[in-house]
């Protein structure tokens, strides 16, 4: 095992230690990870292990195994009695149109990447269910946010040395030497066999680089997961003070760094655009940048009225700041070239064109469409879920969404400048940017990505409660 991984492994219990508030266990007694730790303790170790689950190669199959152990720990320490939350029911919902369009899958094939999809979004479930029920203080809250940043820096200090030159592995995981040669052979089943940091790429102004994508499946989710995680690095920078402020920037800029090599442009502009919302709604310093904001969103509606005319002025040619202007805007959308693009525009056609054949329940998974290297029913989490499940599994999305926006209002007032106020306003920034990435991006594709999420958002939904309703929280923490 490399030395990072040990160096890892030696600290994941230091790390996993409860609050202060506890009573610890005897120094001579040996603590089993996943046996004698708690809950949370067990999430914290599961997400700490993420570059040992990929190194591995069982990082999109262990989820669900080890929340699943968590959540029965949770019935058992609350005598069978859960908190369920809206967002909780809107997501069971969810997974029984899951199951349900399930029964129609018709490849053969197919009904592996049903049941991928299906773990992934058991695991967000897990992870919902066990934050809800037993993160209940904000020192719980708060450790677990240090792990899923820290779990981050380490993909981006691993972004990093890929990028440089300085470490770029090609390692043959356990899990696809087990794989069926059919299997092995998929390109699914070649990220998994193979882990590698990255690989090269073209992009128009970059040339050939390193596109990275870390301890994640593909690029894109890899800067889906970092534009979950810098807004709350941006939350950490405005709390230190001082010297305590380098390590949060340096971190800030190390992100946005993986970032740009991932070329991620959906999440990149989701990013801007929610820092935009942040700043006109939630920023205490909101009266003095409204005018700023007012002015970047009067261009960016500009922007848009110019791209409604891209097609007439590169018909007609004509030249000048419209045409320039067009021109920038062309390049951007061609910047990996027009492959990108098109297989985009084909793949969404095909997946609405397969929804209306199966309305109702879907298809139970995306299904390969002749002439498309892109399956249908792939590339938007909400598409993919009209295709996949049908009405039912769209309109469950969608009440899931609302419910969880609902849920993680920021308060008003004194409690917005308290921490656990501070999480909920950055909370909305990370929100709106996930919302609109995954207009053209399904996390679920990639456990890991989708885990992050859901453990961002329990962690949200948990801070509101406790702000709402601290008294309703009857069960001991642990």
């Amino acid at each position: 095992m490399p030395a990072v991984f040990r160096a890892l492994l030696a600290r994941i219990m230091s790390l996993t230690q409860q609050p202060s508030a506890h009573k610890a266990l005897p120094a001579a007694r040996i603590i089993l990870p996943f046996v004698d730790t708690g809950p949370l303790q067990d999430v914290m170790l599961a997400l700490l292990l993420t570059p040992v689950w990929w190194w591995l190669g069982v990082e999109q199959f262990i989820w669900p195994v080890l929340f699943g152990i968590a959540a029965v720990k949770v019935l058992y320490l609350q005598h069978w009695r859960l908190r369920i939350t809206q967002p909780v029911r809107w997501f069971a919902l969810f997974l029984v149109a899951v199951l349900i369009s399930g029964l129609f899958v018709e490849d053969t094939a197919r009904q592996l990447t049903f049941v991928r999809n299906l773990g992934a979004f058991a695991a967000g479930f897990l992870a919902l269910l066990v934050i809800t029920n037993r993160a209940r203080s904000w020192e719980w809250i708060d450790k677990l946010l240090n792990v899923v940043l820290f779990v981050m820096l380490l993909a981006g200090i691993a972004g990093l040395l890929a990028a440089a030159g300085a470490w770029r592995p090609a390692i043959h995981s356990l899990i696809g030497q087990l794989l069926p040669g059919s299997v092995a052979a998929t390109s699914y089943g070649q990220v998994i066999s193979v882990r590698v940091l990255g690989q090269l790429s073209w992009f128009s102004g970059l040339g050939i680089y390193y596109r990275l994508n870390s301890f994640f499946l593909f690029s894109n989710h890899f800067s889906s997961a970092l534009i979950y995680v810098i807004p709350f690095f941006f939350l950490r920078l405005s709390q230190a003070r001082g010297v305590k402020k380098l390590l949060p920037g340096l971190s800030i800029l190390l992100l946005l760094f993986n970032l740009i090599l991932t070329t991620g442009r959906v999440a990149t502009l989701s990013l801007l655009v929610g820092a935009l919302y942040f700043s006109l709604f939630h920023s205490l310093y909101r009266r003095t940048i409204r005018g700023l904001v007012a002015f970047i969103l009067t261009l960016a509606v500009l922007l848009l009225l110019f791209t409604t005319v891209l097609e007439m002025t590169s018909v007609s040619g004509s030249g000048g700041v419209l045409g320039q202007t067009s021109e920038v805007i062309e390049q951007f959308t061609f910047a990996r070239g027009e492959g990108s693009f098109t297989n985009r525009s084909g793949v969404y056609e095909a997946t609405l064109a397969g929804f209306r054949q199966r309305p109702l329940f879907g298809w139970g998974t995306e299904r390969d469409v002749e002439g498309l290297n892109i399956p249908a029913g792939s590339h938007s989490e909400y598409l993919a879920a009209l295709y996949r499940q049908g009405l039912l599994g769209f309109v469950a999305i969608i009440g899931l969404m609302i419910s969880v926006w609902l849920a993680t209002r920021p308060p008003g007032g004194t409690p917005a400048r308290s921490p656990a106020g501070a999480f909920l306003r950055y909370g909305r920034w990370f929100f709106v940017a996930s919302l609109i990435n995954s207009i053209m991006t399904d996390p679920s594709v990639d456990s890991t990505t989708y885990v992050l999420l859901w453990v961002l958002l329990a962690l949200l939904i948990s801070t509101a409660q406790l702000i709402r309703r601290p008294g309703e929280y009857a069960f001991p923490d642990s």
